[in-house]
């Protein structure tokens, strides 16, 4: 499931903190989710050039990718057939929300630590539930999410099929 909203990118946007994940992709993957780079062959001071881009969806989330165009052995790749390494910057940092953003599964994505070892990131726990309301009143959990637009992209699929069940999102414990 990804998310349909179109982010909006954000001109000159820049990160102060450090990246909170590192993950691999084909570079078209991520340019068709979340448009080309808006700035290109950036010097990073000692990693080699980027691309970088920043963007912000409709939930709010700010997310900064950058795109390093060497590879292992500090070998430059080529973007078109080999996937890229891209750092992740985002605002608020939950990894699980910008995996769902990306389209990417989270578990593709890992986390820098500060120097005693603990994640910039985190994955929370699955706290936002879709839940279903069948024929006969009966409701029943379709699944759990960490953030609430995950949850509405996947009420919005269900109901899409039309079917008469009826969909709805409440945050766990608050029922």
């Amino acid at each position: 499931m990804a998310a349909t909203d179109t982010p909006i990118v954000i001109p000159g946007g820049t990160w102060t903190s450090p990246p909170l994940a590192v993950f691999e992709a084909m570079a078209a993957t991520i340019e068709a989710r979340v448009g080309p780079p808006s700035e290109r062959d950036l010097d990073s001071n000692g990693l080699g050039r980027f691309d970088t881009v920043c963007v912000r969806f409709a939930c709010g989330l700010e997310v900064g990718l950058s795109r390093f165009h060497l590879g292992g052995l500090l070998r430059t790749i080529d973007p078109t057939t080999e996937p890229s390494r891209f750092e992740v910057h985002a605002c608020p940092p939950d990894l699980a929300h910008v995996a769902f953003h990306l389209a990417l599964p989270v578990d593709t994505m890992s986390p820098w630590t500060d120097p005693d070892g603990v994640p910039l990131a985190t994955v929370p726990p699955p706290t936002v539930v879709v839940m279903r309301t069948d024929d006969n009143g009966n409701d029943v959990e379709v699944t759990r999410v960490t953030n609430r637009c995950e949850a509405a992209a996947i009420v919005r699929e269900y109901e899409a099929r039309g079917h008469k069940q009826t969909y709805w999102i409440h945050e766990a414990g608050l029922r």
